[in-house]
């Protein structure tokens, strides 16, 4: 298993692929393979790198807390590490916070932009609605898989909960298996809450696309609109029947639309 020291942790990664570097930055509580419905698209094109953030998977869970400028720091040091001076980025939903700081404090690391079903911090965000806060809530004492299925209408729109209950069934095995300890879970929730780019969203001068399924209730659509407002000539694409896992459910059209985006 692959690892490089960045550093105070050792970070998981893998490479597909060969072409010009694509790094992909998973959510919380997610490990790199969780974009494993991006890999066959990407990796004829790009030298794609995945990885586990600080905090799950096979990467290293530390027990003092950490920033969202850390887990960007974490990124541009695995490049570095990599020995790849810069790269198209795609971070989605606490990865796209992940990829916000980075386009930001590390501009130099990043060529083309993508910011999936994300926002630029709690105080500006457009909040879940209540039911969805709840789940959240009330999930003190469960099992992991008890909170991984109880998520299920989080992460996918009503469409694909009727359509493809095998894909979704193979989601959440994985997410059950994510190697996550309790009190990383805890340190990766207090770095989202402590995390906030809405005033220096205009400093962005990436090209960026900007994605999210319509029917996302855990970070509403109106958040990526108003990320493709305050970013200066951000781009936005949205797409119908997904929820916030858009990226697994609608990913041929997803795929292709990204492929155009950091190959143009």
């Amino acid at each position: 298993m692959p690892k490089t020291q960045v550093g105070d942790i050792n970070l998981y990664y893998e490479i597909h692929g060969e072409g010009e570097p694509l790094l992909l930055i998973q959510g919380l509580a997610g490990r790199g393979e969780g974009f494993r419905s991006q890999l066959p698209a990407f990796a004829p094109h790009f030298k794609t790198i995945i990885f586990d953030n600080r905090g799950v998977g096979e990467s290293d869970q530390p027990l003092m807390p950490w920033s969202m400028t850390q887990m960007a720091a974490d990124a541009a040091g695995l490049l570095e590490a990599l020995k790849i001076p810069q790269a198209h980025v795609f971070g989605v939903s606490m990865g796209g916070m992940i990829a916000q700081e980075l386009a930001l404090r590390h501009p130099q690391r990043i060529t083309k932009l993508a910011l999936g079903c994300t926002h630029s911090g709690i105080k500006h965000c457009t909040p879940s609605p209540p039911w969805v806060t709840d789940i959240f809530r009330n999930a003190k004492g469960w099992t992991r898989e008890q909170f991984v299925r109880a998520s299920i209408p989080i992460n996918f729109a009503p469409h694909t909960r009727e359509t493809a209950p095998d894909l979704i069934e193979d989601v959440v095995l994985r997410m059950i298996s994510n190697k996550q300890l309790p009190h990383a879970f805890a340190l990766q929730v207090a770095a989202i809450y402590n995390f906030d780019t809405y005033d220096r969203l205009p400093q962005i001068q990436q090209p960026t696309l900007v994605l999210t399924g319509k029917e996302d209730v855990l970070i509403p659509p109106d958040n990526s609109r108003a990320l493709a407002l305050r970013i200066p000539g951000a781009k936005l694409v949205e797409y119908d029947e997904a929820g916030h896992l858009f990226f697994i459910e609608k990913a041929e059209p997803v795929n292709q639309r990204l492929v155009e985006f950091f190959g143009s």
